[in-house]
This record gives structure tokens, sequence and C-alpha cells, in this order.
């Protein structure tokens, strides 16, 4: 134990004999920098000349045989001692400025215009975290890992014009419907659901929708079809044909299939009027949230300038 701090006060002093003075000469720029950003001409003209005076002082500092601790130990101090002064110099011009600043942000949350990943990832949280509060049986783990995925997938969303993270969204969306397919594969034989002819029809009534996504999604279409829009009906007349085929061979009627084609558009025609319904909640919400954000910064800017 003895050993253990012998080595680390070494290590502590060999860091302060090597980084004391470049650390002590970044706090200077950044009193100067802080000075040009806040201050008036009186207070950069005072900055200016201990930076342009520095490299003089550390040169006669050294010739006295101070080392690069002891010169930095100095610099802090001065830095220290005259704090109090910065402090009254820099607070009528911080405070002018920095309700200017904020007058700035409030005028473009005034203007901002509302994406949709916002409004899709503000409406994908309440549902989910309000199905979570009405269950019993969800554990902190699971909420946490929930909202994790909406938010990086709306994360991901807000910048899917980068190539990057379009590419990433991609394989993240082809893994989980990878998932899926393997998911059903597994339930299907486990369960021997192949056996039962609602699962059959079913199976078969999906087949034939699963490229309405190819249809709906600007991406995939452009990348399978470019501008030809006539090969997407001849592309999915065969898909259909098949599966009317197929509902004939095993329940020997297209009947069970077109009603689980009805059952499936009444079950999308519900689910569009369910979540517009709460993503116009969701876009009520932001909207509100912005808008009353940017009236927060304005109260906060006027009370600042009264501070004057």
């Amino acid at each position: 134990m003895m050993l253990l701090s012998v080595c680390l006060s070494l290590l502590v002093g060999i860091l302060v004999k090597a980084y004391a003075l470049p650390i002590a000469l970044h706090l200077v720029t950044l009193r100067n920098w802080f000075y040009r950003a806040f201050t008036g001409d009186e207070g950069k003209a005072e900055s200016e000349e201990m930076l342009a005076n520095l490299p003089d002082e550390i040169a006669d500092y050294r010739l006295s045989g101070d080392s690069n601790e002891v010169i930095a130990a100095k610099i802090l101090f001065r830095l220290a001692a005259g704090l109090p002064g910065d402090i009254v110099r820099c607070t009528p011009f911080i405070l002018p400025s920095a309700a200017h600043k904020i007058v700035g942000w409030s005028n473009t949350l005034r203007h901002y215009r509302i994406p949709a990943p916002m409004i899709a990832g503000v409406a994908t949280l309440g549902l989910m975290n309000y199905s979570f509060l009405s269950s019993k049986d969800q554990t902190a783990a699971n909420w946490i890992i929930a909202n994790s995925i909406v938010i990086a997938i709306t994360a991901l969303l807000w910048k899917m014009k980068h190539p990057l993270i379009r590419r990433i969204f991609y394989t993240w969306m082809g893994l989980a419907m990878l998932a899926a397919v393997a998911v059903i594969v597994w339930a299907s034989i486990h369960f021997r659901l192949y056996e039962i002819m609602t699962f059959k029809i079913l199976m078969l009534a999906m087949v034939s929708v699963l490229p309405a996504i190819i249809v709906v999604d600007k991406s995939w279409r452009q990348r399978l079809f470019k501008a030809k829009w006539w090969l997407i009906p001849i592309c999915w007349a065969p898909i259909i044909a098949g599966t009317l085929a197929g509902s004939l061979l095993i329940a020997h009627s297209i009947k069970p299939l077109l009603e689980m084609w009805t059952a499936m558009a009444i079950l999308v025609v519900g689910m569009l009027i369910t979540y517009g319904l709460i993503a116009l909640a969701a876009f009520a919400l932001c909207w509100l949230g912005i808008k009353g954000s940017a009236g927060g910064l304005r109260l906060l800017a006027a009370g600042i300038r009264r501070l004057r």
C-alpha cells in the first residue's frame, strides 16, 4: 500500500511538473478570449497587454531560477488575484450579451418547423410509456431499454440525410425484419402453426401485401424501379395470382383470402386513425413546448435586462 502511495505521488509530481505551466498558459488564453467576447475596449486592452507581456515575465522568472511549477503557481496566483476585478468589469457587458443571445434563441424557436421525426418520436414515446404505466408486469430495465431504442431510432431518422446514418438505419431495420421472420418461422415449427388453416391463409395474405412496403417507401422504389412505375403492377400481379392460387389449393376457395385481406385493411385503417390522432396530439405537445420555450426565453431576457 505504501509503495502504491509513493508511485501515485511520483506520478502526480511528474504530471504537475510537465503540465502545470501549459495549463496556466491556457487559462490566460481563456481569460483573454473571455475579455474579447464580453468586455469593452478597456478590458480588451488590459487583457491583451497581459498576454503580450507574459513571455517576457516567464523569461524573467526562468532567469531568477524558478521552475515551471513555480512559474505556473505565480501565474495562477495573479489570475486569482485579478478575478474580483474581472467579475466587476465583465458583469455590465455579460448581461446585455446574454440577453441578446437568449432573444436570438427565442426567435429561432419561434420560427422552428417541427420535424416529422420529432412528432413520431414523441408519439411513440407517449404511447409506449402509457402502456408501460398501465401494465404492472413491466420492469424498470425493460422501460429503460424500450425508451433508449425509441430515442435512438428517432435520432437516426432525424439525420437520415447523412449517408452513414441512412446505412445504419437500413441495416438496423433489415436485421429487425430478419429477426421477426426468424421468430415467425420458429413459432410455426415449434407450435405446429402450419397445420392451422387460418394461419396458412394469414401467411398468404401477408406475402401478397409485403410489396406494398416497396411502393410506400420512396428509397426502395427508386432503388428497384427508378422511374419505371409500370413495372410495379407487372411485378405485383404474379404475387397476387400466386396467393389466390394458393388459397384455392389450401381452402378450395378464395373467400378466406378475401376475408383476411378485408380484416387486414380494416386493421390498417384503424391503426392509421389511431396513430393519426396520437400524432396530432404529439404535434400539439411539441408546438406548445417550442412556443412555450420561446416565450420563456423572452421573459428570461427581459428579466436579465431589468437587472441592469
